[in-house]
């Protein structure tokens, strides 16, 4: 259901816009994130529940402006005869994204332990709740779902789509997130890694393997976002990022093969921005500053060639250098504009600046291991695109993206760092994330570059089974050379990638999910009370508890609500009164007041434990029984719940 949700929407619009192929598989999960997520902000608007509908009818409608824009700017190729279809190549390329997703899933599969575990982690509080709320509300519109904790605008994408697959498929919360970051990452990721390389290096099956199994070659990504945080939301957008950089560099005419149509990858791109950006914002500024290279480059190529005109020569070189300061203007704005607050941009560097560049170059970011393969590939296609001054691009992406991560885990804290890597927090992990994003084109043109130079000539040359394969073959001596060595060669590239790197992110991953009497956010004795709790908690009743030590979650497990959702959140009027003076309700006259406005009726007492080892009060949550303010319910271990008797409750 995750991969036909994912999947299905995009392509109905992709199809409609005439894409083929591999294109068409790996645009649709960004085009059906941007209907997802576009969908939930109308919804209400239409008073319209969040489910399949609103997904539907927007699905209809951009697959309806699709194939009008697709007829309108394609006439001229009406009359064309389709171009055959290579099931050999269709069957290269399926098996390059089956590696990759199957090398991809069992790391995942491996740190998730359990399709009903959870990250043990401080975001993770916020992610699941904001689920629960967009099924309990019926509104997954990014105007409202951090309602839930009193805040404004929040990108809310990603917990649409967990929120919709939980409605569709009756699975539980847990089950649905990791279902989800599943599909995300071992199949939406890896597709938009292939999309990009093929803009590089045309559309070809050796490209895809290439690029399907260095996909899957990252500690970084896709596996860190989902043990740092979690920030799920920022995953999402990180794996669609490959394929809206593809669009934008097919868009702008630098790709390896000439598309059919600007204006079209124009529209496609468009298509994906709303739902990279309804994901997370900093995602599309990551890609607003990839970008920037390859529009220098046309910017330049396109004033170099007014420059040996003759023709109005100076009036029209005015009009590029206005419109070169009119784009700095714009970028310069947006990047201050579009971040989070500068109080919350509060992360320091981690290490040095010789630390960091050698990160870069050995794929190795923050601390992990050398990726011996991907930094030898990767260096062999940096200089392969060097000095034939072709795809220069891609060098001047790979140049930002680290200049970005060297700046964040190494400059000093101050204005200088902030103006530049604030757009992400100052926070290290969120760049590391994305340098994958600009190494894996490099490394796949090395890996490519050295098939081509040595493997293929050599195939040719010494062709296997020469005197043996049969003449009904569909494939000749020299086909099944290439074939076999081929196979190798990916066996090969396997085993180079998936090691330390790799298996430590997973490794590192996997303890998060885990959950042990001693969990930091929710324990086994923890879990087992949650799970009693709607047998013994009425719909409609309030709890009171300390949110920090893992009891809200009781909310998304259990849909039973709490005074507060999220550690962060802004406290309802009254809520202090109940978390520092419960016990002493009575004598202190002025706690039942906010009681009964509260509709408090139960606490669940997890103890002073929390989720960073820091202890944030509550202490009004203790020793109710003792004062004889509640009677305990249920217990387990040192779990609790009690049912307020005093107030009246």
């Amino acid at each position: 259901m995750a991969i036909g949700l994912f999947f299905i929407p995009g392509a109905i619009v992709a199809w409609t816009s005439r894409v083929r192929g591999m294109a068409l598989f790996a645009m649709a999960p960004a085009i059906t994130v941007s209907i997802v997520a576009v969908s939930a902000l109308l919804a209400p608007v239409a008073n319209v529940r969040w489910s399949l509908l609103p997904v539907a009818v927007v699905t209809i409608l951009v697959a309806a402006v699709a194939f009008a824009a697709g007829t309108w700017l394609l006439k001229k190729d009406a009359g064309r005869e389709p171009r055959p279809v290579n099931w050999w190549a269709g069957a290269g390329h399926a098996a390059a994204v089956i590696a990759a997703a199957v090398l991809i899933s069992r790391r995942l599969i491996g740190a998730f332990g359990r399709p009903e575990a959870f990250s043990q982690t401080f975001d993770n509080v916020f992610h699941l709740n904001a689920v629960r709320y967009i099924q309990d509300t019926g509104s997954g519109s990014s105007f409202t779902v951090s309602s839930m904790t009193g805040g404004g605008f929040y990108p809310s994408a990603w917990h649409d789509v967990v929120a919709l697959l939980a409605g569709l498929t009756g699975a539980s919360i847990p089950v649905a997130v990791n279902v989800t970051n599943l599909v995300v990452g071992s199949l939406a990721w890896p597709l938009g890694c292939m999309f990009l390389a093929h803009k590089l290096l045309g559309n070809r099956v050796v490209v895809s393997v290439a690029a399907g199994i260095l996909a899957a070659g990252f500690g970084a990504f896709p596996i860190l976002l989902l043990d740092f945080g979690v920030l799920y939301p920022n995953f999402l957008g990180n794996a669609l990022l490959p394929t809206a950089l593809g669009l934008g560099i097919q868009a702008l005419g630098l790709a390896h093969q000439e598309s059919r149509s600007r204006w079209i990858d124009c529209l496609l791109l468009f298509a994906v921005l709303p739902g990279i950006t309804l994901a997370h914002p900093s995602s599309t500024m990551a890609l607003l500053a990839l970008m920037v290279p390859p529009l220098v480059l046309v910017w330049a190529r396109a004033t170099a060639k007014i420059v040996r005109g003759t023709r109005r020569r100076w009036a029209r070189l005015g009009g590029m250098v206005a419109l070169l300061a009119l784009g700095v203007a714009g970028l310069a704005v947006a990047w201050k504009t579009i971040r989070p607050p500068e109080v919350a941009a509060f992360w320091p560097p981690v290490e040095t600046t010789g630390q960091a560049i050698g990160e870069v170059l050995t794929a190795s970011g923050i601390g992990r291991p050398v990726a011996w393969a991907i930094m030898a590939l990767s260096i062999a296609g940096l200089v392969s695109l060097l000095v034939r001054r072709t795809q220069l691009w891609a060098v001047g992406m790979y140049l930002v993206m680290a200049g970005l991560f060297v700046a964040v885990t190494s400059f000093p804290f101050g204005p200088v760092r902030t103006f530049f890597t604030g757009v992400w927090y100052n926070d290290p992990p969120r760049l590391a994330s994305l340098l994958p994003v600009v190494i894996l084109p490099l490394a796949a043109v090395g890996a490519v570059r050295c098939w081509d130079t040595w493997i293929l000539p050599l195939a040719a040359k010494y062709p296997l089974g020469k005197n043996v394969v049969p003449a009904r073959w569909p494939v000749g001596p020299a086909a099944l050379t290439v074939g076999v060595v081929g196979l190798l060669l990916a066996g090969l590239l396997v085993g180079g990638t998936q090691q330390a790197n790799v298996r430590e992110a997973a490794i590192s991953a996997s303890a998060g999910y885990r959950m042990t009497n001693d969990s930091p956010l929710i324990s086994s004795d923890e879990m087992a009370l949650i799970s009693r709790l709607p047998q013994e908690v009425p719909e409609g009743a309030t709890m009171a508890g300390n949110p920090w030590n893992g009891s809200a979650l009781a909310y998304a497990f259990t849909g039973r609500k709490l005074l507060q959702f999220h550690l962060l959140s802004a406290l309802p009027d009254g809520a202090e009164q109940v978390f520092t003076h419960l016990n002493a309700a009575n004598s202190d006259p002025s706690v039942c007041p906010a009681v009964r406005r509260l509709n408090v009726d139960y606490v669940l007492d997890f103890g002073h434990r929390e989720v960073h080892g820091g202890d944030n009060g509550f202490k009004g949550l203790d020793n109710l029984e003792a004062s004889g303010v509640a009677t305990l319910v249920d217990s387990q271990g040192q779990a609790k719940l009690y049912k307020l008797t005093a107030c009246g409750q």
